[in-house]
């Protein structure tokens, strides 16, 4: 799946603005429809919001006293939350002690029921890992731990590692190693935590973390965001981090914007980061008029996994919540009042900014002219919305790779940033406008589509 302005592509015969019509007013910024879907949590009278009373002090939806960063979170229940700083602070500290030793598969063996053969203690996890190599299900386990048959325990795993090693040997394949996953215990000394094949994708929670980190646009956000509904264990984390409002694309909008996390080092969970919208948070925690974006990241821990394109996605489906889904429409509401007074002059120079071809440069004036032909085209005439929209018509032509190229670069121009308002858009226009003046008319010529 692609993204176009982190909205959702539209089918290739549609025209992708033509859905996306409305008047010459602003539209206020409300969760896309079609990336924010309806939670059926708590909700809230229709029209509630967070307020600021006359002595400058914020209540939320639902009548809570919040604050002037998070809005929409009861204060009482901020107060509960641990600051996204502290928490990375807390990872950070836990990462030191954590060590992976790889050793061969026939080094890996239990001494008793909760030792490894070198004497590493294992931990529940650690030793319903190394279960997961054999047949053994997890209530035979339980069974013989609970009633004392440790060595019958130790037998029947031992047996069906060798077992299992011997097949593989058999087939005539090379040897293969495990990766033992270390921490420290309670009293700082080491654990077996998990044990896992070669076959094992390595995200750390640390490393999940400063994905999220990275992601947001304010190095200051970590001092505001909350970590919420926490859980870490040093091996398992889980919560939700709630953004501060002043990092969101429409700082006053009727939701907050929290980003749900989930990140397993000892194979109990995927990565995962799901977006959420919510108009509330009340006193113990629940939250009011949730809503779940469909862009997430789901990443499961296997194969060679490439961080830099998880980072990305990352990236991208915060962006995403911070904007509520709604930066097209903004950008695009924005970009007709934009005028452009010397279209063909324009759409040449951008060409050549972007090293399209001249093939490439008419087809975009030819979009252009044709969609002046539309009902809602001719009051676009001669404006950054007409000139963006050519584009992305003229991309319908192409396929793969050159139709995502010109799509990029239609998002490129339209606007210096998600969240650029009018004035900054005009004069990044008035601009680009300026410099194609100066072409000569052989030069403009060349790129302009001939009737």
């Amino acid at each position: 799946m692609r993204y176009y302005l982190y909205v959702k592509e539209f089918d290739m015969n549609d025209n992708r603005f033509g859905m996306l019509e409305f008047g010459d007013v602003a539209p206020k910024a409300e969760p896309n429809k079609d990336v924010f879907t309806n939670a059926g949590g708590l909700q809230v009278r229709e029209g509630s919001t967070a307020k600021q009373d006359d002595n400058g002090n914020w209540f939320n939806a639902i009548g809570l006293q919040s604050t002037e960063t998070h809005k929409h979170v009861a204060k009482i229940w901020q107060d509960k939350c641990v600051s996204l700083e502290s928490f990375y602070s807390t990872l950070k500290a836990q990462d030191a002690n954590k060590v992976d030793v790889v050793k061969p598969e026939s080094a890996i063996r239990l001494k008793d029921a909760s030792t490894l053969l070198d004497g590493t203690p294992l931990t529940k996890s650690g030793m319903n890992s190394l279960r997961l190599f054999t047949d053994i299900p997890s209530s035979m386990i339980s069974f013989m731990d609970e009633r004392g048959y440790s060595d019958e325990l130790v037998k029947f795993v031992n047996d069906e590692l060798n077992r299992r090693e011997q097949d593989w040997s058999n087939k005539g394949k090379d040897s293969r190693e495990f990766r033992v996953r270390t921490r420290h215990d309670d009293d700082g000394n080491p654990v077996a935590r998990a044990i896992v094949s070669e076959r094992y994708g390595v995200i750390d929670n640390l490393e999940a973390m400063e994905m999220i980190i990275d992601a947001l646009p304010s190095k200051d956000a970590i001092k505001d965001a909350l970590a919420s509904h926490l859980h870490n264990d040093g091996d398992d984390m889980f919560g939700n981090l709630l953004l501060p409002d002043n990092i969101k694309s429409e700082p006053d909008s009727d939701y907050g914007v929290g980003i749900a996390f989930r990140n397993s080092e000892v194979r109990n969970s995927t990565f995962k980061v799901s977006p959420f919208l919510f108009r509330a948070i009340c006193l113990n925690g629940m939250i009011w008029g949730r809503q779940d974006s469909s862009i997430k990241v789901n990443q499961r821990h296997m194969g060679n996994i490439d961080k830099q394109e998880l980072r990305e996605e990352v990236r991208r489906a915060i962006v995403v919540a911070l904007s509520q889904g709604n930066d097209l429409l903004a950008l695009l509401g924005h970009s007709k009042h934009v005028e452009v007074k010397n279209p063909e002059q324009v759409i040449a120079q951008l060409s050549r900014d972007n090293k399209m071809t001249i093939a490439q440069g008419k087809l975009w004036h030819k979009g252009y002219l044709e969609s002046l032909q539309e009902a809602s085209g001719h009051s676009h005439d001669r404006t950054a919305f007409g000139i963006v929209n050519g584009l992305t018509r003229s991309a319908q032509q192409y396929t793969g790779s050159t139709r995502e190229q010109m799509e990029t670069i239609a998002s490129a121009i339209l606007a210096p940033a998600i969240d650029a308002d009018l004035q900054t858009i005009s004069k990044r226009w008035g601009l680009i406008s300026e410099r194609a003046k100066s072409l000569d008319d052989d030069t403009v010529l060349q790129y302009a589509y001939i009737r």
